[in-house]
């Protein structure tokens, strides 16, 4: 039943760390200063490895001229018409920044917490590189048919963006290949910080498993600041969905695959990775409904993965993750 379904996901051993350091209020209120000014610090570290690594990549096969003109694109955020080179350019600095930043914060809840920064990745395992790579696949195989299907019904044609970005496949296959690491880098710097020490710390005083899935929803559409309501639900949607999966799978291990996969599938297809920030616009009752066949989507990948004894087996799920 339903009810004995929420039970299980409430009971979730990703939870069953929790302790009363978790619930000390004066810990919970340091960690939000600390987190962000050590976030701050690593996160630009971050940034600076990641622009080093890509400038060194660039420097090493055009010279020194064509690294130093990936600045450009900071010069000029509007721009909307950049190269394949520049959008990885931009994705790569984003990439370091956010896991620099979320790893940042985590350590220092961690130590204010008195726990593991790996607590906030699972409930005690070794990290489960097949649930990245599954969710990856699944969703993203699922996405791309889905984007496409949309475009033949509604008579639009499919102008895919990792066709604009070279002329041959060897340049394509480099691009789509540098920006699926980078977006996996990017979504696990957003599981870790919601769905690993955001659903924790929320769930040291809220153990409703729809409390928790709204609550982590909504912080999470509202830090991407986009100025229009229903990319705000649509996100939300999306957070709400990726939370039951690491309560449901006792980690964060899915959830970045599945972001990633849904991140790659709108870098690759739709809208290549710009500065522009998000422009007001009409509402859209369609992507309402989007959030709503998402949110489905992502706990049936959740009940899938749990309930397939085969997926269970792949991964190493013995049994659904309840304490």
């Amino acid at each position: 039943s339903m009810s004995a379904l929420l039970e299980t996901v409430r009971r979730s051993r990703f939870l069953a760390d929790l302790s009363p350091l978790d619930r000390d209020l004066g810990r919970t209120a340091l960690v939000v200063p600390v987190g962000i000014l050590t976030g701050a610090v690593t996160g630009l570290l971050g940034a600076l490895a990641s622009i080093l690594a890509f400038m060194l990549v660039v420097g090493g096969l055009d010279g020194a001229v064509a690294a130093g003109a990936l600045f450009d694109v900071f010069s000029n955020t509007e721009a909307g018409d950049l190269t394949g080179r520049q959008s990885l350019f931009i994705l790569a600095v984003l990439a370091g920044l956010n896991l620099g930043a979320a790893v940042g914060f985590v350590m220092a809840s961690g130590a204010i917490h008195k726990r593991q920064v790996s607590g906030y990745v699972n409930d005690g395992q070794p990290f489960r590189w097949r649930l990245v790579v599954g969710g990856l696949v699944l969703v993203g195989v699922v996405m791309a048919l889905i984007i496409s299907g949309v475009a033949v019904a509604s008579g639009r044609p499919l102008d895919p963006v990792i066709l604009r970005v070279s002329p041959n496949l060897v340049g394509r296959s480099l691009y789509a290949l540098i920006a699926i690491g980078l977006l996996i880098l990017a979504s696990a710097a957003e599981e870790l910080l919601f769905r690993g020490w955001l659903l924790k710390q929320s769930a040291a005083y809220i153990r409703n498993p729809i409390a928790l899935m709204v609550l982590n929803g909504v912080l999470f559409a509202a830090i991407h600041l986009d100025p229009n309501l229903d990319a705000f639900l649509f996100r939300a949607a999306m957070g709400a969905g990726l939370t039951w999966m690491a309560l449901r799978l006792g980690g964060v291990e899915l959830g970045v695959g599945v972001h990633a996969a849904n991140n790659v599938a709108i870098v690759l297809l739709l809208r290549p990775i710009t500065l522009q920030p998000d422009a007001p616009r009409e509402f859209h009752l369609g992507l309402v409904a989007g959030a709503v066949v998402m949110l489905a989507g992502f706990v049936g990948v959740a009940e899938l993965w749990i309930r397939w004894p085969a997926l269970r087996r792949w991964t190493g799920l013995s049994v659904p993750a309840a304490a």
